[in-house]
């Protein structure tokens, strides 16, 4: 049986470090269709045509690695897909960390102490991720989606917090 081809994605560095935490330090990952990072690969990868063989390109700088499912042993990651699966993962990134902190600021009313917080529980070292620049992706989600929403209320005073602890009280 042939050993399954290795493919590297390019991420930022605490992207990199995130994704460690979540899917394993055991590199390549064995990617699995069922999972997303299986949904995603399976949106990217190409298939050979008339079996010629390719070799993945080599990525410099901070990737992550991978091998494709058997069913897909005949598909390609190209260099183009394998940025657009970087920038993917990126996003994720975002969209969790966003959640992680939107959590803690409701309960806390920190945004600091959230961020370190999530730099911490994910091993991510302030030299790979400025502090500030993940402030700024917490802010600008909460500047574009809550106050149009008409939420900012839960972030922004005492009366959301208030609101929401009295719906999760346990009445004695």
């Amino acid at each position: 049986m042939s050993k399954p081809t290795v493919y590297a994605i390019p991420v930022r560095p605490h992207v990199r470090q995130y994704l460690l935490c979540i899917f394993g330090t055991e590199q390549p990952w064995p990617v699995h269709q069922n999972t997303y990072l299986g949904r995603v690969v399976r949106m990217k990868a190409e298939k050979q045509p008339f079996l010629q063989v390719r070799r993945p390109e080599q990525v410099e700088g901070t990737v992550v690695q991978f091998t494709l499912p058997t069913a897909l042993k005949h598909y390609t990651i190209t260099s183009e897909s394998a940025r657009q699966m970087g920038e993917t993962l990126d996003k994720f990134f975002s969209l969790q960390f966003i959640q992680f902190v939107l959590g803690h600021v409701v309960a806390s009313q920190n945004e600091r102490s959230a961020v370190r917080h999530f730099c911490k529980l994910y091993d991510i070292n302030p030299s790979d991720a400025d502090l500030e620049m993940l402030r700024k992706v917490y802010r600008d989600y909460k500047d574009k989606v809550l106050l149009k929403n008409g939420q900012a209320h839960f972030l922004y005073d005492e009366l959301g917090r208030e609101e929401l602890q009295s719906d999760y009280a346990i009445a004695s």
